[in-house]
C-alpha cells in the first residue's frame, strides 16, 4: 500500500500543495509547514541546506515527492506538506460525504455489466477467455454516469490495434506475393542466362558464318536486355519488401505503446476496474509475449515502478498492483465501518479519507450509506471549522469546537489544539496585567502597547472587551470610542463597527481620516449585506449557481467577513458541481492549458448559462489563444 500510494503521489500530489497547519499564538497564519529545528541546530528542510539534505535523502532524490506515513506528510521541492490537511483535500472530501450512495439501478447496472467483463476476460472462464463478448460490452458499460466514457476509450484502443493488425496482415500478403514474384523472376533470369550462355558457335568463317554469328550477337543483347529487366524489376520488390517489414515494425510498436499508455493513464487516474481490464486485453491482442512497459528510461514514472523493486515496469505489476488497490480500500471501508460503530470518528474520517484518495471511483467507496457519511461529515466540518477558528486565532470558539469534538468522538486528539488555546489564554493574560498596572500608573504608552500585544494574540478574547470597558469609566468616552474603533478596524471586525455607526461616527467628528474609514466600512457591510440578501432569495428559488457566483465575487473583496463565509460554504455544497467545474477550469487556465479550461469553462456556462464566472473566463482563455497564435506571426 505504502509502494501504490507513492505511485499515484506522482500524479495527484502536486494539485494539493495548498496546505494548512494549526498556527502557534501570536503568529501568522501559514500555508507551508515547517518542521522543527533539529538538536544539531541546522535549518528546516523549508530552505537552505535543510531542504538540499532531505530532498538526497529521499527515494529518487527529489524528483518525486516522498511520503512520510508516520507524520502524514510529504516532502517535495525542498519543502514539508500536508497531505490531509489541504484546503483541496478538504474541499473534495467533503463534496463526497454529502453526496447520496451511487446505488441506484442504472449503478448496479453498471456494476453488473463491469462485472461480466472482468469475468468474461479471466483465465478461469469456462472455455477460457471470451474476448469478444467483454469487448461487446464496453460500449453499453461506458454509456453510464460515474463510467467516463472510459469504456468507450478502452473500446477505440482495442479497435485500433485491430487495425493496425490487419494492416500488418495486409502488409505481409503483399510480400508474400512480392516473394513469389521475385523467384518467377530470378528462374526466368536463370533461363535466361543459360540461353545466352549455350547458344551454338559458328561452323566456318565463311559469309553463312558471318551471318550465324550476327544472329547470336543479337539474341545474346536480346537476352541482356531481359536480365536487365529481371534484376531492375528484383530490386524493386526487394526494396518494396523492406519498406513493408519497416512499416509493420511500426505499426505493432505504436500500438503497443498506444495500448500501454492508456493503461497507464487509467492507473494514475485511479480507475483501477479499467486498469484491470485493460491488463487482460493486453496479452489477448499481443501475443509475443512481451508486456514490458515502453517507457522512457529518465521518466519519472518510470523511476517511481522500477527503483524499488530492481526490475522493468510490465503490464502484470500494473494488474497486480490495481488488484492491491481495490483490496486496500475494501479493507478500509470495512475498518471504517467498525470505527463508525464505536464512535471513533477521528480515526473513521482518516481511514474514509484514504480509501477515498486512493479509490475515489471504486464501488466499496460509492456505495458507502449516506447515513455513515453524515455521521463523519458533521466531525470533519467541525474540525475544518476548528482549523479555521485556530487560523483567525478565535480562540474562544476553538475551546467550544474542542468541547464539542471531544463529546461527539471518543479518539479526538485534542492535545494540540488544547496547548495552542491555553498558550495563547496565558498569553494574553500575561499583557492584560501588564495593561492594567500601566493604566493604574497612568502610563499609556506602555497600556497601548500591552493592549496592542494581547488583541494580536486573541482579538476576541472576551476579557479584552471587559478591560476596555473598565477603561472608559475612567477615561474620555471619546477617546475611548477613538481607541476601540481603531482596535476594530485592526481585527476587521467591520460588522461591529456598522452596528454602533453612529457612536463611532460622533467620535469621531473631529477626525476626518477616521470618519473617511467608517464611512467605507458602513458602504462595504451595506453592499455585502445586500449581496446576502439576494444570494439567499436566489437560493430559496432554487438558483444555487447564480447565488453562488454572487457571493464568491463580494467574497473575494470581504473574506473575513462571517455572513459571507457561512452563505459560501453552503452554497459550495448546494452548487458542488458547478463550483468544481470553474475551479477546474481556473486550475487549467493557471497552467496554460487552453484547451482543457476552455472545456471546463463551457461546461459552466451549460449548467448556468448567465454565469458571468464562465463568460469571462472564456473570453481570457481565447484572448490568450489569439496572443499565443499571432505572436510567432509577428517576429521578424
Amino acid at each position: 500500500m505504502k509502494k501504490l500510494s507513492l505511485l499515484l503521489s506522482c500524479g495527484l500530489f502536486p494539485a494539493v500543495l495548498s496546505a494548512q497547519v494549526l498556527p502557534a499564538p501570536g503568529a501568522a497564519p501559514a500555508q507551508q509547514l515547517s518542521p522543527p529545528p533539529s538538536s544539531s541546530g541546522g535549518g528546516s528542510s523549508s530552505g537552505g541546506g535543510g531542504g538540499q539534505s532531505s530532498s538526497q535523502g529521499s527515494l529518487f532524490g527529489g524528483v518525486l515527492p516522498h511520503m512520510d506515513p508516520g507524520s502524514e506528510t510529504a516532502t517535495w521541492d525542498g519543502k514539508i506538506w500536508s497531505m490531509n490537511n489541504n484546503r483541496l483535500v478538504r474541499s473534495k472530501f467533503e463534496i463526497y460525504l454529502a453526496t447520496p450512495e451511487a446505488n441506484g439501478p442504472e449503478d448496479q447496472a453498471y456494476r453488473d455489466i463491469m462485472a461480466q467483463i472482468v469475468l468474461l476476460l479471466a483465465p478461469t472462464h469456462k472455455g477460457g477467455p471470451d474476448v469478444s463478448s467483454a469487448f461487446a460490452l464496453l460500449p453499453e458499460a461506458g454509456v453510464a454516469k460515474i463510467d467516463a466514457g472510459i469504456c468507450n476509450t478502452i473500446a477505440n484502443g482495442v479497435y485500433d490495434v485491430w487495425l493496425a493488425q490487419r494492416k500488418v496482415t495486409s502488409l505481409r500478403s503483399a510480400n508474400d506475393a512480392m516473394s513469389k514474384r521475385r523467384k518467377q523472376l530470378e528462374w526466368n533470369n536463370e533461363v535466361a542466362m543459360s540461353n545466352a550462355e549455350l547458344a551454338p558457335a559458328p561452323a566456318n568463317g565463311g559469309k553463312g558464318g558471318a551471318a550465324a554469328g550476327n544472329a547470336q550477337k543479337q539474341g545474346t543483347a536480346a537476352s541482356i536486355g531481359r536480365v536487365s529487366g529481371y534484376v531492375k524489376e528484383m530490386a524493386e520488390i526487394e526494396a518494396r519488401k523492406k519498406l513493408n517489414e519497416t512499416a509493420i515494425g511500426l505499426s505493432e510498436v505504436s500500438g503497443k505503446i498506444q495500448f500501454q499508455a492508456l493503461i497507464l493513464q487509467m492507473f494514475m487516474q485511479r480507475r483501477f476496474e479499467h486498469a484491470l481490464i485493460a491488463c487482460r486485453l493486453y496479452p489477448h491482442m499481443f501475443k509475443d509475449g512481451d508486456s514490458v512497459l515502453q517507457l522512457d528510461d529518465n521518466s519519472d514514472l518510470k523511476k517511481a515502478f522500477s527503483a524499488g523493486m530492481g526490475v522493468p515496469p510490465t503490464v502484470s505489476m500494473v494488474d497486480s498492483l490495481s488488484s492491491e488497490a481495490i483490496r486496500s480500500v475494501d479493507e478500509a471501508v470495512v475498518a471504517f465501518d467498525q470505527l463508525v460503530l464505536r464512535q471513533d470518528y477521528q480515526s473513521a474520517s482518516n481511514r474514509l479519507m484514504e480509501a477515498f484518495a486512493v479509490g475515489e471511483y471504486l464501488p466499496r467507496v460509492r456505495r458507502l450509506p449516506m447515513v455513515q457519511k453524515l455521521k463523519v461529515l458533521d466531525y470533519v466540518r467541525d474540525g475544518n471549522q476548528l482549523i479555521n477558528a485556530l487560523e483567525m486565532k478565535d480562540f474562544g470558539l476553538a475551546e467550544e469546537l474542542v468541547t464539542r469534538m471531544r463529546t461527539t468522538s471518543k479518539d479526538f486528539d485534542f492535545s494540540k489544539p488544547q496547548a495552542a488555546i491555553e498558550t495563547a489564554r496565558t498569553v494574553t493574560d500575561m499583557h492584560l496585567i501588564n495593561a492594567k498596572a500601566a493604566m493604574q500608573k497612568g502610563d499609556q504608552v506602555a497600556y497601548a502597547s500591552s493592549m496592542k500585544s494581547a488583541t494580536e494574540i486573541w482579538p476576541t478574547n472576551p476579557k479584552l472587551r471587559t478591560l476596555s470597558e473598565m477603561v472608559g469609566q475612567n477615561s474620555d468616552v471619546q477617546a475611548q470610542s477613538l481607541l476601540e474603533l481603531d482596535r476594530l478596524l485592526s481585527q476587521r471586525a467591520f460588522r461591529q463597527i456598522f452596528d454602533q455607526q453612529g457612536r463611532y461616527l460622533a467620535a469621531a467628528i473631529n477626525d476626518p481620516a477616521r470618519q473617511e474609514q467608517i464611512r467605507k466600512v458602513v458602504s462595504d457591510v451595506t453592499e455585502v449585506t445586500m449581496v446576502v440578501k439576494v444570494a439567499e432569495e436566489q437560493s430559496r428559488s432554487g438558483n444555487s449557481f447564480g447565488a453562488w457566483e454572487a457571493v464568491e465575487k463580494v467574497y473575494a473583496k470581504f473574506p473575513e467577513d462571517p455572513e459571507v463565509t457561512k452563505i459560501r460554504s453552503d452554497l459550495s455544497v448546494k452548487a458542488s458541481e458547478y463550483v468544481s467545474a470553474i475551479e477546474k477550469a481556473k486550475q487549467h487556465e493557471q497552467r496554460k492549458q487552453s484547451g482543457s479550461a476552455l472545456a471546463w469553462y463551457l461546461k459552466a456556462r451549460y449548467m448556468y448559462p448567465p454565469s458571468s464566472f464562465a463568460s469571462t473566463g472564456i473570453e481570457r482563455v481565447i484572448t490568450a489563444v489569439k496572443a499565443e497564435s499571432a505572436a510567432p506571426n509577428s517576429t521578424p
